[in-house]
């Protein structure tokens, strides 16, 4: 069992689900069930096809299941086939505004995975590509966490596109920490393979400082955005979780993290989210306000 969730990586899959349910109530006032399980699919077909385009950088670094999914490529990649095929044909009836977010969805995992960009001296993976790897991972929970939910909405957000990209600011910077805190656990893997990760390239004192900055930058957006009228009380509390990220990786920092440790601090992310909606719908159950503004800033109104 435990296997299977490493190979399948359901605490990747659970921060995109949860991080659909939460972003997608903010923009839509519903929590979208249906579409956040579509968002956990299409994550668990990008991690397995990621899993077998790592196979070596996973077996330098001895990541679990790895050898499963060496022995398994053709089923694999069967798999991926028949059920994103049927998956698709499926969502085109039922919600045909998210068919063309799947397909890009999907097309951005097989060139970020896949050596089919042309580049000189050969084609390339986008995570063999210096910045890009982490970026394009973090637009990757951008479009399933935002662009799926504003399409449901018919790309008319209640909150208001100001206090959408405000949200998108937060959340790319802190995101980007999970993805660096990854690299470091694979920086013997990726060295010896040639992925060029902040830590490859920096080192590890650098790339410390890297996620101290993005988690403070992180917090200091949504808090800029709140001063600025473009998001209440409710959205401010998201700063909570940049913050205590910070506190619980600095143990982890100092020793290194390893696979153990950075599946918890994935687990602590989605727990995270989890906890957020609970505790805003135990509030407005109560009767109290939905929000509350410093003040209301045009832009958003």
């Amino acid at each position: 069992m435990k296997d299977a969730l490493l190979l399948l990586r359901i605490h990747i899959v659970l921060i995109a689900v949860m991080g659909t349910l939460v972003f997608g109530w903010l923009i839509t006032d519903t929590y979208l069930v249906g579409v956040a399980l579509v968002v956990g699919l299409d994550w668990l077909l990008i991690n397995l096809m990621n899993r077998l385009s790592d196979i070596r950088e996973d077996l330098a670094n001895r990541i679990p299941a790895t050898e499963k999914i060496q022995d398994r490529q053709r089923t694999i990649v069967a798999i991926f086939i028949v059920v994103f095929g049927g998956s698709l044909l499926c969502t085109w009836f039922w919600r045909p505004e998210l068919t063309g977010w799947r397909l890009f969805m999907q097309a951005t995992g097989m060139v970020y995975n896949f050596r089919v960009i042309p580049f000189p001296g050969g084609p390339r993976r986008l995570k063999e590509v210096y910045f890009l790897k982490n970026l394009m991972s973090a637009l990757g929970f951008v479009t399933t966490c935002f662009c799926y939910p504003l399409a449901t909405a018919g790309y008319r957000p209640l909150i208001g596109w100001a206090a959408v990209a405000a949200l998108i600011l937060y959340f790319v910077p802190f995101e980007l920490t999970y993805e660096i805190l990854y690299d470091l656990r694979d920086v013997a893997g990726d060295r010896a393979t040639g992925v060029p990760t902040y830590p490859v390239v920096h080192g590890t004192a650098v790339t410390h400082r890297i996620i101290r900055g993005l988690l403070i930058g992180s917090v200091g957006l949504l808090g800029a955005a709140f001063a600025a009228g473009l998001v209440g009380v409710r959205e401010l509390l998201m700063a909570l979780g940049p913050t205590i990220q910070y506190f619980a990786l600095r143990p982890l920092l100092r020793r290194g993290p390893n696979t153990d440790d950075c599946i918890r601090v994935t687990n602590l992310g989605w727990g995270m989210l989890a906890f957020y909606l609970v505790c805003t719908a135990l509030w407005i159950a109560a009767g109290l306000p939905a929000n509350v503004f410093l003040w209301k800033s045009v832009i958003n109104a």
